[in-house]
Order: structure tokens, then C-alpha cells, then sequence
């Protein structure tokens, strides 16, 4: 497990146990990179992550902070909305196995390259995953990357945890992501591998991450069942006014 995914989970357990209460400042960063002999860049990946879990805040000049309400969010299963993979979202709570479905190389087509940035001669990376979350079907997803950004992916990667491999591995910093979220009927995959009845609405998600320079990295479609997810947004304040 990469370090700073060490460092989040301790403090959760911390969080959820009462040792670091509700409103209290947490120890700061050099603190926290001594106890747990590592640097301050992977104490801040942590606090980082942490943050987008809804767990903590910072208040520049004072410090990181505990939620009112982080106690109940350490001890919920899965958020989504949030710009870490799913494997660092799940942590040491859940127990999660990835399902390598389908894996090719092929050439994008219209909707892929407008998505991606790219032309119809880049190959790209045509990946399929059904994710189990504590034995229960999660989501069914549907990831393209042009292969020029991530060489090398291999299914053994697939099966672990891609992101691990694209920022530990490949040293890509992720930017910004954009989403859009809506409730369709379940297809025959879904009916298949999520479990779901005709009459089970299954939650959308289309998602185009980007490179921190701004270059389109991967465009996907997830499926989720409706009783596994729910979202997770949060307002960046910039210049004292919510954006």
C-alpha cells in the first residue's frame, strides 16, 4: 500500500475512534511526517485525500481540522464525485476485487477522440472492470486512455489499482475532472454483473480526467447500482466566495 494511503487510513481510524475529536485541529505536517517517518509531500497527499472524503479542512495560516460531522462519513462505505480511484477511497474498510473484463488496444472512435483531445490514429487503451466492494457488485466500468499517456498498463496492473500505477509508477499528477452524473435504465451488463431488475434505475457517470497541465487523460463511463453510491461534492472557495 503507497504511503500516504497508510497515513489517510490511520488518521480515519483516528477520526472514527475519537482520538482526534470532532472541530479539533489534528497534529500539523511536520508532526505528522515524523510520527510517521515519511515527508510532508505524502502527509499532504493524505490530508489531501482526506479533504475530498469530507473528512478534514484547512485553514490556511492555522491549520487542518476535523468536520462536525466526519465521525458518520468515516464509517459510511463510498462516495463518489471525488478525484482519487476507487481503490484509495475504499481504504482498510471495505474488501475490494476488481474483475478484468475485457482488455484491447484499439483505435478511439468520434465521441473518444472529442472527449480525449485526440485524433482517430492514436491508439488508445479499451478497458472494462467490474469492481466488488465486500462481495457485492458495485460498478461496472468503462475507462479509455490513449496509450502515449500510460505506456505499459497490463492486466495485473488492472487488477490492482490503475491509479496507483498512473501517479506512483508513470509520476502523473492529476488536475481537475469533469463529470456528469445522470439515472438510466440497467443494460444487459448491468442486468449481468451488477444484478440488477428491470426496475432498478442504475446511476451514470461519465468522467474526463485530466493531466495537471490540463491534457484530457482518460475518458470513462461507470455504471453504479443505485443502493451502492452516493455523491459527494465540494465547493471551492476562491477569494472568500463560493465558485
Amino acid at each position: 500500500m503507497a504511503k500516504y494511503k497508510e497515513v489517510a487510513n490511520e488518521i480515519r481510524k483516528r477520526i472514527k475512534s475519537g482520538i482526534y475529536h470532532s472541530e479539533e485541529k489534528i497534529p500539523d505536517q511536520e508532526s505528522l511526517a515524523k510520527e510517521f517517518s515519511t515527508s510532508r509531500v505524502t502527509v499532504k497527499k493524505a490530508l489531501d485525500m482526506l479533504s475530498v472524503a469530507g473528512l478534514v479542512y484547512t485553514i490556511q495560516g492555522s491549520g487542518t481540522y476535523v468536520k462536525k460531522n466526519a465521525v458518520n462519513l468515516a464509517e459510511r462505505s463510498i462516495q463518489i464525485g471525488q478525484n482519487v480511484g476507487l481503490t484509495a477511497a475504499a481504504g482498510e474498510r471495505l474488501e475490494l476485487k476488481t474483475e478484468v473484463l475485457d482488455f484491447n488496444v484499439r483505435f478511439p472512435d468520434e465521441e473518444e477522440c472529442n472527449q480525449l483531445s485526440i485524433t482517430q490514429e492514436e491508439p488508445v487503451y479499451d478497458i472494462k472492470r467490474l469492481r466488488i466492494l465486500d462481495e457485492k457488485p458495485y460498478s461496472l466500468e468503462h475507462t479509455i486512455i490513449p496509450i502515449v499517456l500510460a505506456p505499459n498498463i497490463t492486466k495485473d496492473i488492472l487488477n490492482r489499482s490503475l491509479y496507483d500505477y498512473l501517479q506512483g509508477d508513470l509520476g502523473i499528477v492529476f488536475g481537475d475532472n469533469r463529470q456528469t452524473v445522470r439515472a438510466v435504465k440497467p443494460d444487459d451488463n448491468d442486468k449481468q454483473y451488477l444484478h440488477c431488475s428491470n426496475e432498478d434505475p442504475v446511476l451514470e457517470v461519465s468522467k474526463v480526467m485530466f493531466l495537471e497541465r490540463g491534457t484530457p487523460l482518460e475518458y470513462s463511463v461507470v455504471h453504479h447500482r443505485y443502493d451502492m453510491v452516493e455523491m459527494s461534492f465540494i465547493n471551492v472557495s476562491r477569494d472568500g466566495l463560493l465558485g
